[in-house]
């Protein structure tokens, strides 16, 4: 979850860099020019246009940066009042000589424009590389702040990942719900681990609850042994499975379900994460992020 979160950071520094550059070197209306990157020093072109209208939204202005040999590598689509931002990235044609995620596209919404939350942010990744069997391919999630509270939800896809059982070939997809006092340093998280084909979100935090998985993929991998040991492996397995987790400072993970931290900060508030709701993992195993045209309508 603190990787989730450092994503979430990295992302609001993203976009908080382009806004202070944009202002910086007064970017707001109508201009075409050129620079060489600082990372794979290949020129690369830049496009602002003023009043661009996509998907029935009128945008104050869009930029575009494209790479001389592998097209477009940013659109920013900004809107200063309120102020909402949406950037969808080409991180390989930013960085030409670069050898990892050749074919990662990212986008990233923020707004300060919703009704419950003071900020919100929406991080979309798709096409990482295939390190491994567990790797992750897509990522969605969400991100709203209100004062020091920031709540979370979304998934991540794993589609070959295997936890106890070996022959299991439908992927994982890891759902998550979380809350995070910043200033007391705990946060609240709930995990459900669904397989990537899923649509119905209904009962997801008990159909698919870490400890109900574990428990059915145990009784498959350990299905010959005695009962004695077969109690115990799930007693080691499932000890602090049971949602949800609480994890406070740099202590981290402390206790889970029903034994709550004594902090005064978990509140019943707090706790309640109600509304928090990810999407199907079907839907996020299909996600594409495509940069718009004229007649292609943003993801």
């Amino acid at each position: 979850m603190k990787n989730i979160i450092y994503l979430g950071e990295l992302s609001a520094d993203l976009v908080q860099d382009m806004m202070i550059n944009l202002k910086k070197y007064n970017i707001n209306y109508s201009i075409t020019f050129s620079y060489k990157s600082s990372y794979d020093g290949k020129n690369k072109d830049v496009v602002v246009k003023e009043n661009v209208s996509i998907n029935d939204t009128t945008w104050d202005f869009c930029l575009t940066v494209s790479d001389e040999e592998l097209g477009t590598a940013l659109q920013l689509f900004c809107n200063t009042n309120p102020l909402e931002v949406i950037a969808i990235l080409q991180p390989r044609a930013f960085d030409f000589i670069s050898t990892r995620n050749l074919n990662a596209m990212i986008k990233i919404e923020y707004s300060e424009n919703d009704p419950d939350y003071n900020k919100t942010m929406i991080v979309s990744i798709t096409r990482m590389d295939s390190t491994s069997r567990q790797y992750m391919s897509n990522l969605k999630f969400f991100a709203g702040k209100n004062s020091d509270i920031i709540s979370l939800y979304g998934n991540s896809i794993h589609p070959h990942m295997a936890l106890l059982n070996e022959n299991h070939n439908s992927g994982r997809c890891f759902c998550f719900q979380a809350r995070n006092n910043v200033p007391r340093d705990i946060a609240i998280a709930r995990i459900a681990l669904p397989t990537i084909l899923q649509t119905d979100m209904s009962n997801i935090w008990v159909d698919f609850s870490v400890d109900k998985v574990l428990t059915e993929e145990i009784d498959i991998v350990y299905a010959n042994v005695n009962q004695s040991t077969l109690t115990g492996i799930k007693e080691l397995f499932l000890a602090n499975a049971i949602g949800p987790a609480y994890f406070t400072g740099e202590q981290g993970f402390v206790s889970n379900a029903g034994n709550i931290p004594d902090d005064e900060g978990f509140t019943q508030d707090f706790m309640d994460m109600t509304g928090l709701s990810p999407w199907a993992p079907s839907e996020i195993n299909q996600m594409t992020i495509i940069f718009s045209t004229d007649s292609t309508v943003i993801n």
